[in-house]
């Protein structure tokens, strides 16, 4: 009866064990496969931008070459008689098209006034007068260069014209036409692509006109309609679904049922279709990377099967397992034996869980980041207009009245705030981020921040001063230092948990130079720096890991109080300050942290405060652009208060339907960058794509956007870093129209 209490007891365990590893291993399938799908669709857009910046290039270098064929025929025309002309013409169209290696099929060059026809090769003319009427009346009504639509030529080879004008003197005398070939564009750029086995790259036009395809037979053919009459009784919902959708959007990806056109057998198939857009004149083009869904989902399937072996095995072992403590419980010395077996599998999943904590607890932190992103952009939205309005009543209180020091203490306040969301910010990787360095006593720094470290000190614990008066200022971020000071303070608090009376000795002192051994090269001998060093007699660190103590992340006590970042947050600190940090330490003896900051230099106390002119006010035309009513309505206020002309949007659509008045109406645009249905960013390129003139001014409260790579390619004139007032908007404004440094 025993017995068989014991075998039911183990198919139960068994059981129970199958069922937790089949759910691990079902939710690591799960995870996986997005994982797959999502870097799939990543690399199969990077291989479509890129043959769209290949077909753009392409065409663009084709364009340039006939620009300086153009200006060349201009200058010798009008430098010599008109009956040497012609044949100057043909002898630089013949020299152009050798120099192009047949990748322009042929060139016509058409007389405005005497409308007579050269070409080169002779007698192969693609165009007559009206053969090209549009794109004749655009180069004569513009004098510009025009990129012409596809066509089928005489020989019914898809073609495109590179229309170029002649100018002589602001007068248009000719017309150049390059004609190239869209298979020549195939065969260079896209027939390379291959993705998988069945996969390829495709371009079509915005009617879905099939402009370059693998299959030649597919070229010139419209994507549903030229396939239904030559294949009426296949199924085309899902093309048509993926038409509609690359219509709609700029980039994307769809998954549908389609088939493989250039096989001669048509079975539907499930795949993926990646695309993004290319702009010619008037038109687009879409350039599509196709490739095939089961042989992105294999691997996935593959790691499933792969998972199910495992679990199986693990479910056979674990099956010994409990069949081999139903053994020992008859047998003693199998029982011994198995307890020192058992107490190896242990270690090793001791290891696991630990490696298993340390990932999770990663995660965490990651989450945390983004978390503090958020909450550093909901706080600097709500401190705007805070900062904003007790700015503008600052500037318009009397300093007698009572109000004005009430108005003093919210703007003071909103200050003190921004500098604690600018930390959050730092935390969750703000890349954008503008730290503010003051002049200040590296004295009074430290005081302040060891009279919070003795409030929270534990009672065995004692601080022991050596602090030498009157050390000099840094030029430095005083919440940052404010960090270093009290991170090393916990630190060293951690280490002497376990004394009996832990001593830690903190000194300030000025080191005027440092050795040569184990310098930084951050450290400069011939500078004076300010040397705080913090010294404990706690339980020291093992010497196989001082050198990793500074690592993101590293920690040995790995729990819900301790993140790993702390000492990897003051290395990072005090090496932004132009500083160093070095560690001495021994097992049981304690340890030393000496933190050297470099003095503040003559030139940093008297120009490195950023001035806050009063000279701030202006007359210009200005735009703000926010949905937030609120920053809208107080920026406004405030700049108009400051003598600027001031209009505010807060409605995303009435930014496009009014699009053409913002250009020309206004001298600089303000804009928020987070808005529904277009961001500042894309208003900035679009003002500057139109209206060169005008200046664009980014805010935001958070931003993942590399701005400062917008700033370099001139897409953004300034930006600033909400919570922002009239009068910081204005000093950018000033900075900019101005031309100086403020």
């Amino acid at each position: 009866m025993k017995k068989n209490k014991l075998k039911f007891l183990s198919i139960i365990a068994i059981i129970f064990i199958a069922l937790i590893v089949s759910r691990i291993s079902y939710r690591s399938y799960i995870k996986y496969q997005d994982i797959v799908m999502t870097q799939q669709i990543k690399h199969l857009m990077t291989i479509s931008k890129s043959i769209g910046r290949s077909l753009n290039l392409y065409i663009g270098e084709k364009e340039k070459a006939l620009k300086i064929l153009s200006d060349d025929l201009a200058h010798h025309m009008e430098s010599s008689p008109e009956e040497n002309h012609r044949d100057y013409i043909l002898k630089a169209m013949e020299t152009f098209y050798l120099n192009q290696d047949e990748e322009m099929a042929n060139l016509n060059y058409m007389e405005t006034k005497n409308r007579f026809f050269l070409s080169y090769p002779k007698g192969d003319f693609i165009v007559t007068g009206d053969d090209f009427y549009d794109e004749i009346s655009y180069v004569k009504a513009r004098k510009d260069s025009y990129i012409g639509f596809p066509y089928h030529d005489r020989y019914d080879t898809l073609s495109i014209n590179i229309v170029e004008p002649v100018i002589i003197k602001s007068k248009l005398v000719g017309i150049i036409f390059g004609k190239i070939k869209l298979e020549n564009m195939n065969e260079l750029l896209l027939k390379p692509v291959k993705i998988g086995e069945f996969g390829y790259a495709v371009v079509k036009d915005s009617t879905g006109k099939i402009l370059m395809h693998p299959s030649k037979g597919q070229v010139g053919d419209f994507v549903i309609t030229s396939r239904k009459k030559k294949y009426p009784n296949l199924d085309y919902s899902g093309i048509a679904s993926l038409f509609k959708k690359q219509l709609s959007q700029n980039d994307g990806f769809h998954i549908y049922h389609s088939y493989w056109w250039p096989q001669d057998t048509l079975v539907l198939t499930k795949k993926i279709n990646v695309f993004s857009r290319i702009d010619f004149s008037s038109d687009f083009w879409i350039v599509s990377v196709v490739s095939s869904y089961d042989e992105i989902t294999e691997p996935i399937k593959d790691y499933l099967y792969g998972s199910i072996f495992i679990s199986i095995i693990i479910i056979v072992i674990s099956s010994c397992i409990v069949f081999w403590i139903v053994r020992m419980i008859k047998n003693k010395e199998a029982y011994e034996m198995e307890t020192n077996y058992l107490r190896e599998i242990n270690k090793s999943s001791e290891e696991l869980r630990k490696k298993d904590a340390e990932l999770h607890h990663r995660r965490k932190l990651e989450t945390i980041g983004t978390l503090t992103g958020g909450i550093a952009h909901e706080f600097n939205n709500v401190l705007t207009p805070i900062m904003g309005h007790s700015e503008m009543l600052l500037r318009n209180l009397d300093p007698d009245l009572d109000n004005y020091e009430d108005a003093e203490a919210i703007y003071n306040s909103s200050k003190r705030a921004q500098e604690i969301i600018d930390q959050i910010r730092m935390f969750s990787g703000d890349k954008n981020i503008k730290i503010k360095y003051d002049i200040i006593s590296v004295n009074k720094v430290l005081e302040d921040a060891l009279k919070f470290s003795e409030f929270v000190l534990p009672s065995n614990m004692t601080i022991i001063k050596e602090i030498k008066e009157n050390c000099g200022n840094i030029y430095a971020n005083e919440t940052q230092i404010h960090q270093v000071i009290l991170n090393l303070c916990t630190n060293a608090c951690n280490a002497m948990k376990n004394k009996q009376q832990g001593i830690l000795k903190i000194s300030l002192n000025i080191s005027k130079y440092l050795e040569k051994e184990g310098q930084d090269e951050n450290i400069h001998s011939g500078r004076e720096y300010v040397k705080i060093s913090f010294e404990d007699n706690g339980c020291g660190i093992e010497e196989d890991i001082v050198d990793k103590i500074f690592d993101p992340f590293f920690t040995k006590k790995l729990s819900d109080k301790s993140s790993g970042l702390g000492l990897s947050i003051v290395q990072g600190i005090v090496t932004k300050h132009g500083g160093m940090i070095k560690l001495s330490s021994k097992k049981n003896i304690g340890s030393r942290f000496e933190v050297y900051i470099p003095k503040a230099k003559k030139n940093e106390t008297l120009d490195s405060i950023e001035p806050q002119s009063s000279d701030i006010k202006g007359k210009e035309r200005v735009l703000i652009i926010d949905d937030d009513k609120n920053i809208a309505e107080m920026l406004k206020r405030g700049l108009n208060e400051l003598g600027y002309s001031v209009s505010s949007i807060v409605e995303c659509d009435e930014i496009l339907r009014k699009f053409n008045y913002i250009k020309d109406h206004f001298d600089i645009i303000v804009t928020d960058l987070t808005m529904p249905e277009i961001s500042g960013i894309q208003i900035a390129k679009k003002i500057k794509r139109n209206q060169s003139s005008v200046k664009t001014i980014l805010i935001t409260a958070y931003s993942d956007e590399p701005l400062e790579e917008y700033m370099k390619d001139k897409t953004l004139d300034d930006y600033l870093i909400k919570p922002v007032s009239a009068a910081q908007v204005s000093r950018s404004i000033r900075k900019i129209m101005d031309n100086k440094d403020t």
